[in-house]
């Protein structure tokens, strides 16, 4: 038993090593990870502050900056698990299938090491968001970070949903910018949606990424400051969802996908 946790761990670490040394040795894709919150946060959201935010009642540079922060935890982490499609493609994980470990320490291995691209893309948004006037306590810095790796898992098993049932790495990429997009703008990561009816409400309950912006934004302001009126749901409903569809996608997710390498 305890072999094979080890041979488990070993697993996920090798995997989330090589996804690191791909990411470090590929410039063309740490750039758009860095020019990503500039766009949103430093130019979108300056705009935003500018002409609207001191209308809205509390500090909309932090507001945003909490959103942000999520925002670019799941893109990156989306796009670095559809990855997964092009190892198919290549036959990698022809290669790593006939290996003696879990299926699922393979996938944790893949969400793992594009979690490392997330983190890059994480403490360059903090470091935006000070230059756009955004304010975080050390202890609010430090709550963010120690719940981020939930979010990750959050976002990477959404990959893993969609590479599980898509067969081409150019289908893979367009879906998850797509859904990224989609999520961007109506979770409440830029704007506040608590306010939202209709159509508009019922999308933005439906999207993965809109209770782990509240979740976060929750944890961020507490039971104080201005931002926190523009929460949807107690920090422990936010939970419970993100970890009913992270555990639901994961699953089902790695299934579809196992399940294509099989019928190869």
């Amino acid at each position: 038993m305890k072999s094979k946790l080890l041979r488990e761990i070993n697993a996920v670490i090798t995997l989330a090593m090589r996804e690191v040394t791909l990411f470090v040795k590929s410039p063309a894709k740490i750039i758009p990870s860095l020019i990503m919150p500039v766009m949103f946060l430093g130019m979108f959201g300056g705009q935003l502050s500018q002409n609207m935010g001191m209308n809205m009642g509390f500090d909309f540079n932090s507001f945003m900056l909490v959103g942000m922060l999520v925002q670019g935890l799941f893109l990156i982490m989306g796009n670095g698990v559809t990855s997964l499609v092009e190892d198919r493609v290549n036959d990698f994980t022809q290669e790593i299938m006939v290996s003696p470990v879990s299926r699922y320490s393979l996938i944790l291995g893949k969400i793992a090491g594009s979690a490392f691209a997330s983190y890059i893309t994480f403490f360059f948004t903090i470091l935006v968001g000070f230059c756009t006037g955004a304010r975080l306590s050390m202890p609010q810095f430090v709550t963010l970070l120690a719940f981020s790796p939930l979010i990750c898992l959050a976002a990477g098993s959404l990959g893993v949903m969609c590479v599980g049932f898509i067969r081409k790495s150019s289908s893979a990429g367009v879906v998850i910018m797509m859904l990224s997009m989609a999520q961007t703008f109506l979770s409440g990561a830029l704007i506040p949606v608590n306010h939202s009816t209709g159509v508009m409400a019922v999308v933005s309950r439906l999207l993965p990424m809109t209770y782990c912006v509240d979740f976060m934004r929750g944890v961020f302001y507490g039971n104080t400051g201005g931002g926190a009126v523009t929460l949807l749901h107690s920090s422990f409903v936010n939970l419970v969802v993100i970890a009913a569809f992270t555990t639901i996608f994961f699953a089902a997710g790695t299934a579809g996908f196992v399940r294509a390498e099989r019928n190869r």
